[in-house]
């Protein structure tokens, strides 16, 4: 009997597309770039059609690339399965795996399932020329090398009349990678795999200085990777042998035996977060000094780097240790940040508009104070002040628990100058129930405008 081969089309292509929220920073110009020239000697037009939005609520957006992605962080991202034939597709089957290599052991690796995968009864049905779209949410927990694994099985009238046909002219040979036979459908096999890497938010460089033979010095680099500001709340340092393995500072020091512990006291850090904070906000004036100061976190806006020196008593430690630890525990952001009212056309010179900043907590169970105040300006910003004024903040302070899960800040602005202008850099503080200082954020021209005559 003559053996036949089915070779089953590719009609379904899977594409990734990271979900992002955009930078607050935002034009009052359309998207097709139409605006008033403000010298009207060299007018031109735009040749496209003038459009806008009209909120920045939901609004998302699409990457099909996934960028820098860092440890705890959540990665949201579309799925999206399109027909590229002229038929009807239907997909029986949907499993997505996560595989990830972990830098520090690449050898063991970890494999869990996004469980929240649910198709109807009937399958998904895509009509030709057309795609379905899947949510996915991955929280990161290990820095190293990730692997989405995904695998479905398609049906098609089309499978089954090629099918048929070969059937009718000898044996079909069999091929389990290729597809397979279900109640008389054939069920096509299709994967994709896409890869990315996750990073630590920080980069880390040290130095041993020896003094005296009798005392060593461990200096160390913390430089923050991010795109956005990230808060120290601790630091740990530790031979890397003799510490139990654990994934908190607090089940470090909490189980430790007397031996540990007496390693862990001879590593001492010489100036504290606190001490650093004290230096650094030294210029300040004494209002915003008083709250800062009150802290025992070190905010480090994108790139900002710091040292931190820790002193080694002990000889044996330094002369026979050859790996050291540092762990570092950093802080979440503890609100969403989002523009609720703004201008929607052109502001006009020396009248007051509002914009209102919306403030909702991550964290229900847990009670914030927090602060909204204009920050200095910069002196390399001085020579193109192009800033708008903040004439007031309406409710300077908020608070944010269980009861009061969002609040406003209302800015009332004005401007006298012509042209593109934007916010003022503002800070946001954020402070727990006893007053400590748990995150500063800063937001540098977070909206920008277009000023013009009355």
């Amino acid at each position: 009997m003559l053996i036949q081969e089915l070779k089953l089309p590719k009609d379904i292509e899977i594409k990734f597309y990271r979900l992002s929220y955009p930078p607050l920073n935002t034009s009052d110009l359309p998207l097709s770039g139409i605006y008033q020239p403000i010298n009207s000697q060299f007018p031109f037009k735009n040749k496209f059609s003038k459009f806008g939005i009209g909120s920045l609520e939901n609004f998302l957006s699409l990457n099909s690339s996934f960028g820098k992605i860092f440890l705890h962080e959540k990665l949201d991202g579309l799925i999206i399965f399109c027909n590229n034939s002229e038929n009807h597709l239907t997909i029986k089957d949907l499993d997505i795996n996560i595989i990830i290599e972990p830098v520090k052991d690449s050898k063991n690796k970890k494999q869990k399932k996004i469980s929240d995968v649910k198709l109807p009864p009937n399958g998904i049905q895509i009509r030709p020329k057309m795609a379905h779209s899947l949510k996915i949410s991955i929280f990161l927990d290990f820095v190293g090398k990730y692997l989405i694994d995904i695998n479905l099985k398609v049906r098609s009238t089309a499978y089954n009349t090629l099918y048929n046909t070969l059937k009718l002219k000898g044996k079909v040979k069999d091929s389990p990678k290729e597809f397979r036979i279900v109640d008389g459908n054939v069920e096509s096999f299709t994967n994709k795999k896409l890869t990315f890497d996750v990073n630590n938010p920080f980069i880390i460089n040290e130095s041993f200085h020896n003094k005296q033979i009798n005392e060593c010095f461990i200096d160390i680099k913390i430089k923050n990777n991010t795109i956005y500001p990230l808060t120290i709340s601790d630091l740990l340092l530790y031979p890397k042998v003799k510490i139990i393995k654990s994934s908190k500072i607090s089940d470090v020091l909490k189980n430790n035996t007397n031996n540990n512990k007496d390693i862990i006291d001879k590593i001492q850090i010489v100036q504290s977060l606190k001490e650093i904070n004290d230096n650094e906000f030294e210029p300040l004036d004494q209002s915003l000094k008083n709250i800062l100061l009150n802290t025992k976190y070190i905010t480090l806006e994108s790139d900002e780097e710091i040292n931190i020196l820790y002193k080694i008593s002990d000889t044996n430690i330094f002369n026979t240790e050859t790996d050291f630890v540092l762990e570092i525990k950093w802080l979440n952001k503890y609100y969403k940040l989002s523009v609720i009212e703004q201008p929607k056309g052109n502001i006009i010179k020396n009248q007051n508009f509002n914009v209102i900043l919306k403030l909702e907590t991550k964290f229900p169970d847990k009670k914030y104070i927090i602060t909204l105040k204009q920050d200095s300006m910069k002196d390399d910003d001085k020579s193109n002040d192009r800033e708008i004024e903040i004439i007031d903040i309406i409710e300077k302070k908020i608070e944010l628990n269980s009861d009061k899960l969002s609040d406003n800040f209302l800015l009332i602005c004005k401007s006298e100058i012509i042209g593109n202008v934007y916010l003022p850099r503002l800070k946001i503080i954020v402070l727990d129930d006893g007053g400590i200082m748990l995150s500063g954020n800063t937001y540098d021209t977070l909206l920008f405008f277009n000023c013009v005559e009355n």
